[in-house]
């Protein structure tokens, strides 16, 4: 049986989607979402579901390892279209304890068209502000930030990005209610 989404989804994803705009204007700084649904598949935190309701539908396609259960939920809320390849995905999302692809292998955009590359939907267990420091467009100085699903390696991986801009993947962390954004200007350096 399919679950609800969002009880109003006009307003609810406005709000979500400025939420998340927010989020990406003012990187790694863990801000709550607005609008939680309901309900959603048990595989996806609230605020996972929040977020994908917002961002996706038909024109874009999603990598996710679901049950076909969330899938069909995803599928039929939004309308996106679900791929099996990492690298030919608009938006990728690893939930709780997937493992982490190279940032190297999902789309990078191109010179002509960099708005072209993925976005990753990560989910993690909680924040914290001991792993890195951050600083770039939307940071009026150093900002700490960490999270538990970001391992050193995926940090190395960003830092190997960053000479690329405008070329890249963005990021949104994700936990049961908070989104965090790290963008791909954002330069990162170890604590």
């Amino acid at each position: 049986m399919l679950q609800t989404q969002f009880l109003r989804p006009v307003h609810d994803a406005q709000q979500t989607f400025r939420s998340l705009l927010t989020a990406m204007a003012e990187p790694l700084q863990p801000r709550p979402l607005p609008v939680l649904p309901p309900a959603c598949p048990p595989e996806l935190l609230p605020a996972t579901a929040a977020t994908l309701l917002t961002l996706l539908d038909g024109d874009v396609s999603l990598y996710a390892r679901l049950s076909p259960a969330g899938a069909d939920w995803l599928r039929f809320h939004t309308g996106v279209q679900l791929c099996a390849s990492v690298g030919e995905a608009d938006y990728v999302l690893l939930t709780l304890g997937q493992p982490l692809p190279a940032l190297s292998t999902l789309k990078q955009g191109d010179p002509a068209y960099p708005d072209r590359a993925a976005t990753l939907l990560l989910e993690t267990e909680r924040f914290n502000r001991q792993q890195v420091s951050g600083q770039g467009p939307g940071l009026a100085s150093s900002q700490p930030f960490g999270a538990s699903a970001l391992t050193p390696a995926f940090w190395q991986q960003w830092q190997q990005q960053t000479p690329r801009f405008p070329l890249g993947v963005d990021v949104f962390i994700i936990s049961r209610e908070a989104v965090a954004a790290l963008p791909r200007s954002c330069r990162i350096t170890e604590l």
